[in-house]
C-alpha cells in the first residue's frame, strides 16, 4: 500500500518537483485535448472531408465492357499541411427512389497521401453485390477518411 501525505506535510524539494509535474500535465492536455475532440467529431462524421482537406477530383464512374462491375475512380488531394495515412475512399449507390442499393470502399494508391499531393483511388462494386444489379445505379456518394499524421514533439 503507498502511504499517502497531505501536500502540507512534504518537503518543498517534493512540493516543487510534484507542482512541476502537474503544471507538465495541464500542458499536455491543453495540446492533446483538441486533437481528441477532433477525432471524436470525425468519428461521428466521416463524411467532413472539408475538415480532414482532403478532396476528391476528377471523379468517373462506369462499367467496364463485358463485366459486371460499377467502377468508381479519381483522385483524392491533401490540401492539409499535414500528412495522411490510411485514406479511404466510400462509395454508396443509390437507386431511382434514393434507396441504397450498394456500397463499396479502397484505398488511395498510395494509401498515404503526403501534403500538397494527390493518389488515384479506384472503387470496384461487383453487380452481385448490387440489390438490383448494376442496372439499379441511378446515383453514388462518396465519402474519404484518414488518419491525420501530426508530430506533436520533436
Amino acid at each position: 500500500m503507498i502511504p499517502s501525505y497531505p501536500i502540507m506535510l512534504l518537503p518543498p524539494r517534493v512540493k516543487t518537483a510534484m507542482t512541476r509535474t502537474i503544471t507538465k500535465l495541464i500542458v499536455l492536455s491543453c495540446l492533446v485535448s483538441p486533437l481528441i475532440l477532433n477525432n471524436e467529431a470525425l468519428a461521428q462524421n466521416q463524411s467532413r472531408s472539408d475538415i480532414l482537406d482532403l478532396d476528391i477530383q476528377g471523379v468517373s464512374a462506369f462499367v467496364p465492357e463485358d463485366r459486371n462491375i460499377y467502377t468508381i475512380t479519381g483522385e483524392v488531394f491533401n490540401n492539409n499541411t499535414f500528412p495522411f495515412n490510411g485514406v479511404q475512399v466510400s462509395a454508396t449507390l443509390y437507386d431511382n427512389n434514393g434507396q441504397v442499393v450498394g456500397v463499396g470502399s479502397d484505398f488511395t494508391s498510395p494509401s498515404g497521401i503526403q501534403s500538397g499531393i494527390k493518389a488515384p483511388f479506384k472503387v470496384d462494386i461487383f453487380g452481385t453485390e448490387i440489390m438490383g444489379g448494376i442496372d439499379a445505379v441511378n446515383n453514388y456518394t462518396l465519402q474519404v477518411t484518414g488518419d491525420l499524421q501530426i508530430q506533436l514533439f520533436q
